[in-house]
């Protein structure tokens, strides 16, 4: 039996479109040797979602979206095949969301918390993500109420500054920069007199270690003058200072009570001391004493006779 090329050229074909269906089929994460469970949910907007999106839980492929169909009045019906071993709890949600930046659509199942499991064609609870928009909005809001309050506090800040730049405020200003303009330059100036002094004050601190270094070389010496001045101070404590000054405060006491019977005329110092009269008449006798005496010298022979045979007859 001989076959035409157009026979072969068709049978080609279809081999080539079998293959390629089942190619899509895999690539996009359906099971073509099993049989899925459908399940369906219907959106009020499917967002430009396409025929074989994928279907995933928890960042998995577990189906694809096998055909979208509109409902008047409700919406887009969207079934969904899900691989046949996956058991979906009561309340699971089909959540529409973005499958990468380019905003390729997908379905993201959110399990629900049971108790029992979906049948094949049970409708599931429709959700949506925010799309780019609203999520740009949802975080772009809190931000612009924070600039807007930052704005705000800002313009208040410039209006109490615009209030303190009046002309005194200014003069004042002014005058509080001229002084410290003063400051820096004074203290440029001491830096440079500091600088300058450097060598002094390097020669009064070389000079300072040396008193230190003297000090502790002659520590010893010290420690010495301290031990005996240690023991001149116990030596005047154990000296009796008190009673010293007791007899010494006595005998002035003594000399206070002589001095005031001198005063008092009481006794011959005192009559001796107050008596003009007494003064004179032991003067008088003083003075002639002293002329007795020259008198004697002169002529000893009118009071001291000496004869060694006998008084010669006047």
């Amino acid at each position: 039996m001989i076959i035409s090329k157009e026979v072969k050229i068709g049978v080609l074909a279809t081999i080539a479109l079998i293959i390629f269906f089942v190619g899509l089929k895999f690539l996009s994460g359906a099971d073509i040797f099993s049989k899925d469970r459908e399940y369906f949910c219907i959106y009020q907007n499917v967002e430009g979602l396409q025929n074989s999106a994928v279907i995933q839980i928890n960042g998995l492929n577990v189906g694809h979206v096998a055909s979208l169909q509109l409902v008047p009045g409700k919406g887009v019906k969207v079934l969904l095949d899900i691989n046949k071993g996956l058991e979906l709890p009561e309340g699971t949600i089909a959540k529409l969301g973005s499958y990468d930046i380019m905003g390729t659509k997908m379905i993201m199942l959110i399990p629900g918390p049971g108790p029992g499991s979906l049948k094949a064609g049970d409708e599931l609870k429709a959700a949506r993500e925010g799309g780019m928009l609203d999520n740009v909005s949802s975080e772009l809001t809190p931000r612009l109420r924070e600039l807007k309050s930052t704005i705000s506090t800002i313009d208040n800040t410039l209006n109490g500054v615009n209030d303190l730049m009046n002309a005194e405020n200014k003069r004042e200003i002014a005058e509080a920069l001229h002084a410290v303009n003063l400051t820096a330059n004074n203290l440029a100036q001491l830096t440079s007199d500091l600088k300058k002094q450097t060598s002094e004050i390097n020669s009064m601190i070389h000079n300072a270690n040396s008193v230190t270094a003297n000090l502790a070389k002659n520590n010893d010496t010290i420690n010495h003058i301290l031990t005996n001045v240690n023991g001149i101070t116990t030596h005047l404590n154990n000296a009796h200072i008190e009673k010293m000054v007791e007899d010494i405060r006595s005998t002035l006491t003594e000399y206070k009570n002589i001095a005031e019977k001198i005063n008092d005329s009481k006794g011959t110092a005192g009559l001796l001391v107050n008596n003009k009269d007494l003064y004179i008449n032991m003067n008088h006798a003083v003075k002639m004493l002293d002329s007795l005496e020259t008198d004697m010298r002169a002529r000893p022979s009118r009071y001291i006779s000496l004869s060694f045979f006998g008084r010669k007859k006047s």
